[in-house]
């Protein structure tokens, strides 16, 4: 992966104590240019940064102290001697390296590691300690202590002679005499395996004709068995011609089950082909070239947060109207369809129960939270009250109990103001006042963005183009519907104003739309999903949030009932440029924040995602999600599949019943599904709705109707009651 790999060119050249040229280019390993001081490093996939460090400290080790006549000398000898050259060469310089920059040493040791869990060296189940003498010595090299290696008197000469190699020439010297130590090496352990074939097939070990294979010596699982067999020459033991039963002639055709020594050679000798190697080396090399990015690479640059002007974007609350002046006071319209200003007092009076009962909820919650913060400490004082225990009792000194400072809980809310927000936008509003009215009440501050395409303060910005590479931001507006920063009376009236739209685009109703959605403002109807220009400058919006209402955690919450596209362009002098999206067969596109010196892989689901990650890193939020589906069993099994997830029948029913359900990933510390349209409504049904008609109703089940009333409150609170789990 990308990600971190950039920065680390710096790094390289102040390892390097000169200022080498360092290139990140697409290429399958790393390598070191030693005449024209070039550091070229590949763009790898999957790793983390101790690889990136071991993979940078090795090669400026190399640009150090490995001169231009190593090259020559693994020219000069075979393939296998080369093997050779290198494990000694690298003992060398990643000691010295090590030396001089003593913080390496525990990154360069967690990447080791981390290659043996992903079975680099290809050692997985084998018995290392029987393999050849360069193999041992590599991995002692590598691993340390963890790899278990052993060695005998003869051996630990050369394991010392290599542990103290100081030039090249003593390297050259080693490997030489390495590779002829270990040529004699493979011929006797090849002759001793010879003789126990021969020993153990003269004991008829093999004359039952029953299956042989790599376990009849040595052990593991040889990652280079089959490398060179063709699939084709693959013989599953059946012919189509005789059906089930096996050809007459089976043995008249010069085969034989008898097996040869070469199909029972222990995995330790068969991995070396009969050519003196360092098995281990090949492996890791093969593996770190699998980790390098082979694709078309793009790299789209997100604008800093200091290139954003986030006063062009944001619609302040004191320049919204929601609705035009004839709406307020015409005389003319007929009652069902003049303005009423008693909308939210009528919802205030029915919701004051359930919000009473979430804010004690909530306080309930909070108050657990600070219990587990308790720390109990002596004071050193002696406890009247427990000293005639001092015969048995140790703990006879008077406690006092410390509870930490919890952290103050911020909300910044991004809603989705497009088309298809219609039939869900009533419910929608409804969840919102709900969560208001909440925050205003146990004073977190807080503030709501609709993200809007038709309303751009009246005047449409011109397209200005930017610097290269730099991501689009497409033209939209956040208009701040809602804040704790108003007065009471500006509150009360956006508010009113809300549940006035939200009674405009209720669901049809006799198919027609209220009448009163004809005198919503142009600038405040419903237009396009700008998603993905959102999360560019929500940093700006949340950071600035931050500072304002010293808030110590800022919960950010999208609610959207769509997506946007899943691919950004970069900009130019001449317009669109380059796709930035999800990868192909050809191409992978990376995103590179400066801001935080990070670079991103774009998401296989699409680039929100990947902005999502960028926006909690730069703003270390707590980023929650809400995506409303229709109820459908359809369209909640496709958005399953979107998200790999396997359709079952209770999450479904979990969803239908408790409005939600929860869903991994997409750049969301939390994502929850939830149900539109009616479902969305805070309605809540009666006692008697839940009883029923029945005139004579028991204790218990009087009680059970209760406790579901008391449940819906939640359940039909969807959005605050997850926010509350979040800030309690």
């Amino acid at each position: 992966m990308l990600n971190k790999q950039l920065s680390k060119s710096t790094l390289a050249k102040l390892l390097a104590t000169e200022n080498i040229s360092v290139e990140y280019r697409k290429v399958q390993t790393a390598s070191f240019d030693i005449v024209n001081r070039r550091l070229t490093l590949p763009i790898l996939n999957d790793v983390t940064p101790e690889i990136t460090d071991l993979l940078v400290g090795h090669e400026v080790g190399h640009a150090l102290d490995t001169p231009q006549s190593y090259v020559d000398a693994a020219k000069a000898g075979s393939s296998g001697y080369a093997t050779f050259l290198n494990v000694v060469e690298d003992a060398r310089i990643e000691r010295k390296i090590k030396d001089r920059y003593p913080g390496l040493r525990k990154p360069m040791s967690i990447a080791y590691r981390q290659f043996t869990e992903r079975d680099f060296f290809g050692i997985k189940g084998q018995d290392v300690n029987a393999m050849m003498l360069i193999d041992r010595i590599n991995l002692h090299f590598k691993l340390g202590a963890i790899a278990g290696i052993k060695f005998n008197a003869e051996e630990m000469v050369y394991v010392n002679e290599v542990e103290n190699a100081d030039s090249f020439e003593q390297v050259k010297d080693i490997s030489e005499r390495l590779y002829d130590f270990c040529k004699a090496e493979l011929e006797q352990k090849r002759k001793e395996a010879e003789e126990e074939f021969e020993k153990r097939k003269a004991d008829g070990e093999f004359d039952d004709n029953e299956d042989f294979g790599d376990d009849s010596f040595g052990s593991g699982e040889g990652i280079e068995d089959y490398e060179d067999k063709n699939p084709n020459d693959f013989d599953s033991g059946f012919d189509d011609d005789f059906g089930d039963e096996e050809p007459e002639d089976n043995f008249d055709n010069g085969y034989s089950n008898t097996p040869t020594f070469e199909d029972v050679m222990p995995n330790e000798l068969r991995a070396y082909n009969d050519e003196v190697k360092s098995v281990t080396d090949e492996r890791l090399q093969k593996s770190l070239k699998s980790l390098a990015e082979t694709k078309e690479i793009y790299v789209g640059n997100i604008a800093s947060q200091n290139q954003i002007n986030v006063k062009e974007y944001i619609v302040p609350f004191k320049e919204l109207k929601f609705f035009e002046d004839n709406f307020y006071n015409d005389p003319d319209l007929r009652d069902y369809e003049r303005y009423d200003s008693t909308l939210l007092t009528k919802f205030e009076a029915k919701n004051k129960n359930p919000i009473a009962y979430l804010v004690k909820e909530f306080e309930m919650k909070k108050k657990a939270a600070e219990l587990r913060r308790v720390t109990v400490s002596d004071t050193g004082t002696l406890d009247t009250n427990k000293l005639h225990t001092y015969k048995f009792n140790d703990d006879i000194f008077r406690k006092i109990g410390s509870v930490a400072e919890g952290k103050n809980h911020g909300i910044v809310m991004f809603i989705d103001w497009s088309g298809s927000m219609m039939d869900n936008l009533s419910g929608t509003i409804e969840q919102l006042i709900t969560m208001a009215t909440f925050c205003r009440k146990v004073n977190i501050p807080f503030d709501v963005y609709a993200f809007s395409t038709e309303c751009n303060k009246g005047i449409r910005k011109e397209y200005v183009p930017t610097a290269n590479g730099q991501l689009q931001i497409d033209n939209f507006s956040l208009l701040n519907i809602l804040s704790s920063s108003m007065k009471n009376a500006t509150y009360r009236k956006f508010a009113n104003d809300l549940l006035q739209v939200a009674e405009a685009y209720q669901p049809y109703v006799n198919h027609r739309r209220n009448y009163k959605s004809n005198f919503i403002c142009d600038n405040m109807k419903l237009g396009g999903t700008p998603l993905n220009a959102t999360i560019q400058v929500a940093s700006n919006v949340v950071n600035d949030f931050r500072k304002r209402t010293r808030s110590e955690i800022v919960n950010v919450i999208f609610l959207t009932d769509g997506e946007d596209s899943s691919t950004l362009w970069t900009d130019n002098e001449l317009g669109r440029s380059q796709r930035i999206g999800p990868s192909d067969f050809r191409s992978v596109s990376y995103i590179e924040d400066k801001d935080s010196a990070k670079t991103y892989r774009v998401s296989d689901k699409g680039v929100t995602p990947t902005l999502l990650e960028i926006l909690k890193d730069r703003t270390g939020c707590n980023l929650i999600g809400f995506y409303i589906l229709p109820k459908s069993k359809r369209y909640f099994q496709n958005a399953m599949s979107r998200f790999n997830m396997m359709m079952t029948d209770d999450k479904y029913k979990q969803f239908r019943n408790e409005k939600f359900f929860s869903v991994n990933g997409y750049g969301y510390s939390e994502y929850f599904l939830i149900p539109g349209g009616d479902d969305l409504s805070t309605e809540d049904d009666s006692l008697s709705d839940i009883l029923g008609e029945a005139k004579d109703v028991s204790a218990r089940k009087l009680k059970g109707a209760f406790l579901k009333m008391n449940q819906n409150r939640l359940t039909n609170r969807v959005l605050l009651s997850k926010v509350i789990k979040e800030i309690a």
